[in-house]
């Protein structure tokens, strides 16, 4: 099993400051997939049904990831930081 855990975020000095998203996603070694993401937007987007539609995939990725540890599955966990705007 490998869980990945994705930042991209835009961390310049401009309006966007802070903004992006989280993805976390969960793949067993059969090659079954469950993603989740969350991302920062405007504060009027900011319900289930836009920015935050990932809350709805992140129970089936811990029911596989669950499933993928009661069959042994080793896990591999990995960071991806994916910044823009940072000073030259």
């Amino acid at each position: 099993m490998k869980i990945t855990e994705t930042h991209a975020i835009n961390n310049g000095w401009d309006e966007y400051c802070g903004k992006g998203s989280l993805t976390v996603t969960v793949e067993d070694d059969a090659g079954k997939k469950v993603s989740a993401t969350i991302c920062a937007g405007e504060p009027e987007d900011a319900v289930f049904f836009r920015d935050l539609d990932g809350a709805f995939s992140i129970a089936d990725a811990v029911r596989l990831a669950y499933e993928a540890g009661k069959r042994g599955e080793e896990m591999t966990y990995v960071f991806v930081e994916e910044c823009e705007g940072e000073d030259d």
